[in-house]
């Protein structure tokens, strides 16, 4: 044990002679991060703090997220990758500690007379029952290296895994603001489209007893068929969505149940935001990106430790025999240990290569980190304006829609009396339709610029 204890100091204190660089985040980032958001609505706490479900509280759409969640098939990979990068990760941990294994043998041979006179014979009969251990000594911490960056190899994994969560409720809460949107602008245009042969019945009876020019008998039937020819574009629209929504489920088409309309969702109109350190911490792209420079990082180290010499032991122990009933016998005993050091020599600047295209992808990496942390400010920032912007547009088409409602009215009863034309009617009757038909799309967009901020802010999840 006194011969042991050396080597074994020895070998421990070599294990922390580990080389290559230690990750720190760069200072590009920290620099790139603004103290504030330059549109935030309030600075209340962020709003990332709470679930999806008690953001989106229509239960239609609770129900469709839910159901998308649990199988939509872009989800599910990443669940799968996540669970390949544990067992990676498991032997990457593995490769640290030393390898048994056991073996056994056994072989009879029969050397006739004249074939042991030819000098070829050895013993007939030979048995044995080997265990074996190798073990590489990681001194250097190529192995160490590698396990941390199998580790964040895991953790990136789970970030993509979160960012596909994430996006995936993000766009069935959109399309579903989205078809509720087409709904009402079905109903609008349907509205219009009977109100519109209304007119054209009433222009035909003029028409008929010669009370009203073939004209407007022309201008009724256009603005008729216009409306009609909407109803169907919308409802082709409306099939799309609900066969966008039915992929994210992984299922096929099928009816989309309805919840909440558009004007009775309780989502909250200025969202807090937080403060933008927080981002780097929420979002799980950034952190994704992070902890794949933190990996390509440790895998400089594992480059830079192959050019140092590697230290492995090998050995075995065991028993064995020409008779097999004395194969344990105390005299049937066996042990070797070898230990083994080798170093590359001249390779004619390999493994200096190698180090410098692992720092080449680690500054890859860095670069795209960066970029990601842009981004996502960015978005957030876009996101805040697109929420104050519709918000007051969808204030405006209210009130021209009021307006287009009372300026319809008079134009109905001016060419009832006479004063007017037709043509007047036809044009505040358009105004009306339009400004109803971009009332609705400014509440759709109000609602998903709200989706995309929740989303850009890194919540749901």
């Amino acid at each position: 044990m006194k011969k042991l204890i050396i080597p074994i100091v020895f070998l421990l204190v070599l294990t922390g002679c580990a080389v290559g660089p230690k990750y720190s985040r760069p200072e590009t980032v920290e620099s790139k991060t603004p103290t504030g958001y330059t549109f935030a609505l309030t600075d209340a706490d962020s709003i990332t703090n709470l679930k999806w479900w008690d953001v989106y509280q229509d239960t239609a759409l609770q129900s469709l997220i839910q159901y998308a969640l649990d199988s939509n098939l872009n989800l599910l990979t990443a669940v799968a990758r996540v669970e390949e990068a544990q067992a990676i990760l498991g032997y990457n941990k593995a490769n640290l500690g030393p390898a048994f294994g056991v073996a056994a043998g056994a072989r009879a041979t029969d050397f006739r007379q004249q074939a042991s006179e030819a000098g070829v014979g050895f013993n007939t009969n030979s048995y044995s029952v080997l265990g074996n251990v190798s073990w590489e000594i990681d001194i250097w911490g190529k192995l160490r290296h590698a396990n941390r960056a199998a580790y964040a190899e895991l953790l990136a994994t789970e970030e993509n895994r979160k960012s596909i969560y994430i996006s995936l409720v993000a766009q069935l809460a959109e399309l579903y603001f989205n078809l509720r949107g087409l709904d009402e602008r079905y109903k609008i245009t349907q509205r219009t489209y009977e109100t519109r042969l209304e007119y054209l019945r009433i222009i035909n009876l003029r028409f008929e007893k010669g009370e009203v020019s073939e004209l407007d008998k022309l201008q009724a039937e256009q603005i008729a068929a216009d409306s009609k020819a909407q109803l169907y574009s919308l409802e082709r629209g409306i099939i799309f969505v609900e066969n966008a929504i039915n992929i994210l489920s992984g299922r096929p088409y099928s009816p989309i149940r309805r919840g909440l309309q558009n004007d009775q969702q309780q989502l909250p109109l200025e969202i807090p935001s937080g403060l933008p350190s927080e981002l780097l911490t929420r979002r799980p792209d950034i952190q994704q990106a992070e902890q794949l420079l933190i990996a390509q990082t440790e895998r400089i180290g594992v480059a830079v430790a192959m050019r140092f010499p590697s230290l492995s032991l090998t050995g075995f122990l065991g028993v064995a025999s020409p008779d097999i009933s004395k194969l344990f016998v105390p005299g049937a005993g066996l042990a070797s240990v070898t230990g083994q050091l080798a170093a590359p020599l001249f390779q004619f600047g390999q493994n200096k290569r190698r180090v410098e295209a692992e720092r080449a992808r680690a500054k890859q990496y860095a670069f795209q980190y960066e970029q990601t942390v842009i981004e996502a400010f960015a978005e957030v920032e876009n996101s805040l304006a697109e929420i104050r912007t519709y918000t007051n547009e969808y204030d405006a088409r209210k009130q021209q829609v009021a307006a287009t409602e009372k300026s319809l009215m008079l134009s109905k009863a001016l060419y009832d009396n006479g004063y007017t034309s037709f043509l007047q009617v036809l044009d505040a009757e358009r105004e009306l339709y339009y400004s109803e038909f971009e009332k609705s799309l400014a509440l759709e967009n109000q609602l998903i610029s709200s989706v995309r901020l929740y989303k850009a802010l890194g919540g749901g999840w």
